[in-house]
């Protein structure tokens, strides 16, 4: 597949104003930004704003866009962020701002001098808690076993004694709920991450479809369906059994 070309704008510097030192300061943080290192190469700096043309292998184009917009929103990878932040710092000083677009036109970063927020991490730390999942697989040597659960869409491992691995083997592929103490942390994304899980006990979860429960609501005894007077009959159970 033909390459893509990539341009870099840069307002208030052209090729013959732009300092080498200052060029590749940019360049190195474009580069993390763009986090393809062996997929993007620097061809020119072209006529006009300086205009730092490079060409990208195709298939390097949709995750280069994700990364950089994503980016742009504060969002993603932490060190992409960083990079962008530094771009616009460097344009702040310069009083000065950039684009960063495909030779199609399409244009995936606009840098008005202004840094994007990072979140804060936070943790690890140790908190009470319950986890729900399917179970996977139940097995290991040592005194402590490690328990497969599919949980929030991932495969997680968390860990338990024998004698709670031992009943909880008789529960393979059964949707399950682990109490136990999990250790947490807030990525730079400020998504949570469950690092670890120690179970202490566990509950099956009934795993009946939502008509197999109306069917059962149905199937209980109800006196207001045949009652000649429901509301008075739910007055009655409100106040409870009262002699008259």
């Amino acid at each position: 597949m033909p390459p893509k070309a990539l341009y870099f704008k840069i307002e208030n510097w052209n090729p013959r104003t732009l300092p080498m030192a200052k060029l590749a300061e940019y360049l190195q943080h474009l580069s993390t930004l763009l986090g393809s290192e062996k997929s993007v190469h620097f061809m020119e700096v072209e006529e006009g704003s300086a205009k730092c043309a490079m060409e990208v292998d195709e298939a390097e184009e949709p995750r280069i866009s994700n990364r950089v917009r994503e980016a742009s929103k504060g969002i993603g990878n932490r060190e992409a962020i960083l990079a962008a932040n530094a771009i616009t710092a460097m344009l702040e000083e310069e009083k000065g701002g950039a684009e960063l677009e495909w030779d199609d036109g399409t244009v995936i970063f606009e840098f008005h001098g202004r840094r994007i927020e990072v979140e804060e991490t936070f943790g690890p730390f140790w908190q009470e808690g319950s986890i729900d999942g399917f179970l996977v697989k139940v097995g290991g040597y040592d005194a402590t076993v490690p328990v497969h659960i599919l949980h929030d869409g991932s495969h997680t491992i968390c860990n338990t004694t024998q004698p709670i691995a031992k009943e909880l083997g008789h529960q393979l592929y059964e949707n399950v709920r682990l109490f136990g103490k999990g250790r947490w942390y807030r990525n730079a994304d400020g998504q949570w991450e469950l690092q670890k899980f120690d179970i202490s006990s566990f509950q099956v979860l009934n795993s009946d479809s939502l008509l197999d429960a109306v069917a059962r609501l149905r199937a209980i005894p109800n006196d207001l369906i045949n009652s000649d007077d429901p509301i008075a009959l739910m007055e009655k159970i409100r106040r409870g059994s009262e002699s008259e």
